[in-house]
């Protein structure tokens, strides 16, 4: 099978051989998908640097396959630059697809939200918002999206005043007369859920709120092995910054200590 010219993203690559790289693809029509780009490291190769991440490409390949054949490799857009947070941003965007996507299943929806995120990391504008939206719509796009404005166990809408226990396989329940220290982070109150759900500006109570669920909600879909773009951040910034982050950081004696970030290209292993 030949595919010519398809919207791409790298997002991840590492050394293969002596010149080539495996890279990790994100593709319009195709989905996520695993290819060799052979001869493309070494002195004088400009190929390396179209495949950066956060690079817009039209690329081709060949191969039936798990592992595919990079061919033709087109930068189609201008690299979106991404600093300070939005770096981390980035790199814990490429790691939930690469989480949550399943090899080879088309997301048209996704690609487009995801080249949408990155336009406004690169911008730096309402990273945290933008961010947010992007995390509730991925977990809609593979079927686990959350259904903020209905408790789940009796049907009724969600009440202001009243307190919600969050449950990542059911949803919100009402819950009263229990030991609310139990879990804490797994209340909610009805208007934070309704906030959230109306899509609005959020406020900062409410927004702390969203990223306390947004992690709950993705966390049995990641797996109990810590994202590396958290424990980079929690390694990076200080605990007085990490509240106010758009991410919230893994703790501090997580893989952060095994992680060394990318020196020169982001996101890719030199």
């Amino acid at each position: 099978m030949q595919i010519e010219a398809e919207p791409a993203f790298v997002l991840h690559s590492r050394p293969y051989r002596e010149t080539s790289l495996l890279v990790d693809l994100f593709t319009r029509h195709y989905g996520r998908f695993r290819a060799v780009a052979r001869g493309v490291r070494g002195v004088k190769k400009r190929t390396i640097t179209t495949l950066n991440p956060y690079t817009p490409m039209l690329i081709s390949w060949s191969g039936k396959t798990d592992l595919k054949t990079l061919g033709n490799i087109e930068q189609s857009g201008a690299p979106l630059l991404l600093k300070g947070d939005s770096l981390y941003c980035g790199f814990y965007l490429n790691e939930l697809l690469l989480r949550l996507l399943a090899e080879n299943d088309p997301h048209e929806k996704i690609f487009d939200d995801y080249l949408k995120v990155l336009s406004k990391l690169a911008q730096a504008e309402s990273i945290e918002s933008s961010l947010r939206s992007f995390e509730f719509s991925l977990l809609e796009e593979i079927g686990y999206g959350l259904v903020l404005d209905t408790d789940a166990e009796s049907g009724e809408p969600v009440r202001v005043g009243l307190r919600y226990w969050f449950e990542p396989a059911v949803g919100f329940i009402l819950r009263q007369n229990v030991n609310l220290s139990s879990k804490a982070g797994n209340w909610f109150q009805g208007d934070e859920l309704l906030a959230i759900n109306s899509g609005g500006k959020p406020s900062r109570a409410t927004a702390a709120a969203a990223k306390r669920l947004i992690r709950l909600a993705l966390q049995p879909h990641i797996g109990d092995k810590p994202l590396l773009s958290r424990a980079l951040f929690a390694r990076e910034k200080p605990s007085s910054m990490q509240h106010e982050s758009p991410i919230q950081a893994e703790p501090r004696d997580s893989e952060s200590k095994k992680f060394d970030p990318p020196r020169n290209i982001p996101g890719m292993d030199q």
